[in-house]
């Protein structure tokens, strides 16, 4: 689909926070595996999803949310895509066949957009409880991911979140407001 785009990369590199300044006319997916995280905990689960059940469920979620998405009018961005499945797959050590057989079918616009690592402003929550150095290992399967799926990624500048949403905003093709010289 020529109107989806990703946001893909570390934990905690500011993909929710970027997505959250970037203006109203651009539909933003929200990231599956925190949503299938906090409905766990909503319903009274305390303990860890089994590894094979996280990943069917994310590639389940990520597949339903494209598909909803092509009922949508206009520019979409997802904060991760269905490559991201796959990349669960490989850090978790479960097979990704499945992951990858969805990707090939269901595409996003190149490049997919990558937040790399940034300790500065890393921090755990309720559903983000990897230490920095496990993201650090999490975003090469993360690369390795969409690489094997046949995508090329754009590395983001660590930036401010404003300076970060106009990046994505001219990557995508979306026109700045009138008066706003953008980047640079």
């Amino acid at each position: 689909m020529d109107r989806f785009h990703i946001l893909t990369g570390a934990p905690g590199s500011g993909k929710t926070a970027v997505l959250g300044a970037l203006p109203d006319e651009i539909h933003v997916v929200g990231e599956p595996a925190r949503l299938i995280l906090a409905e766990h905990r909503r319903r009274g689960f305390t303990g860890q999803i089994e590894p094979e059940r996280f990943v069917s469920l994310l590639l389940q979620r990520s597949v339903e949310q494209w598909h909803h998405a092509a009922s949508l009018d206009g520019t979409i961005v997802f904060d991760r895509g269905i490559p991201d499945c796959a990349a669960y797959a490989s850090y978790l050590d479960v097979e990704p066949g499945p992951s990858l057989a969805a990707a090939e079918r269901h595409r996003y616009t190149e490049p997919g957009l990558l937040l790399a690592p940034w300790e500065e402003i890393y921090t755990t929550d309720d559903e983000r409880t990897m230490t920095y150095d496990m993201t650090i290992r999490f975003h090469t399967a993360v690369i390795e991911a969409y690489d094997r799926t046949a995508y090329r990624l754009e590395e983001m500048p660590q930036a401010s979140i404003a300076e970060r949403a106009r990046f994505v905003e001219n990557a995508i093709g979306i026109a700045l407001a009138e008066g706003d010289p953008g980047p640079g």
